[in-house]
């Protein structure tokens, strides 16, 4: 049996007037504690512990990112996003690109006050293809955080054509991964590095976050 709030839950949309539409949570990455606002239908990581984890880990596997230009891509509520607009400073930008329109106005909320982030609601591949973003002549790193199909080739090829540095893989899927890596590979990528987390124990799924340079 399922409780809320201490009454049994029947299952369905919640009808109560006091139901939430929305929860706060607050994430410790890169020496701060960032404050988000997401849908209470949005898609936030399971795992509790799951948010600050992925967050420091991609902080540490894009490296120095003062004065950078960062696109953070399936960038959602804007777990990547906050971090990494403190990370780059205030000469720094951090494009972030999202294709649910709700996971975009959430994070607009959470990224308000930082002038040096660009948000674009849209399929990742279109916004790239387009061109029409601050990232357009070029990025220094690539964040990106796509659902269990991957990224594909339009956006390996779209990545690519902007030469970063560096690119930070965070993957639900190893298979979906390996796939991407491949097409980066056939783009002069090469595979720097893969951590892997265990956080859905006693499963098969395992996140990984992965650094490809060229």
């Amino acid at each position: 049996m399922l409780l809320v709030d201490g009454v049994p839950w029947r299952g369905g949309p919640d009808k109560r007037p006091n139901a939430r539409r929305s929860v706060t949570e607050h994430v410790a990455a890169g020496g701060r504690t960032h404050a988000y606002r997401v849908a209470a239908q949005g898609f936030w990581q399971v795992h509790r512990e799951a948010p600050g984890l992925l967050a420091g880990a991609v902080l540490d596997a894009a490296g120095d990112l003062d004065g950078a230009t960062v696109l953070d891509l399936y960038s959602g509520a804007g777990l990547f996003t906050s971090p990494l607009a403190h990370a780059v400073g205030e000469s720094g930008r951090v494009v972030a690109i999202e294709g649910d329109e709700g996971a975009v106005r959430n994070a607009r909320r959470n990224a308000h006050g930082l002038d040096r982030v660009e948000l674009h609601h849209g399929s990742v591949a279109s916004v790239l293809a387009r061109g029409e973003h601050a990232a357009s002549s070029g990025a220094d790193v690539v964040v990106l955080d796509p659902p269990r199909a991957g990224a594909g080739k339009k956006v390996v090829a779209g990545i690519a054509a902007l030469a970063p540095r560096r690119v930070v893989y965070v993957a639900c899927d190893p298979a979906a991964l390996a796939r991407d890596v491949k097409y980066f590979g056939a783009r002069g990528y090469g595979l720097a590095s893969v951590r892997a987390f265990d956080l859905f124990p006693m499963t098969h799924h395992v996140e990984c976050v992965a650094v490809l340079e060229r």
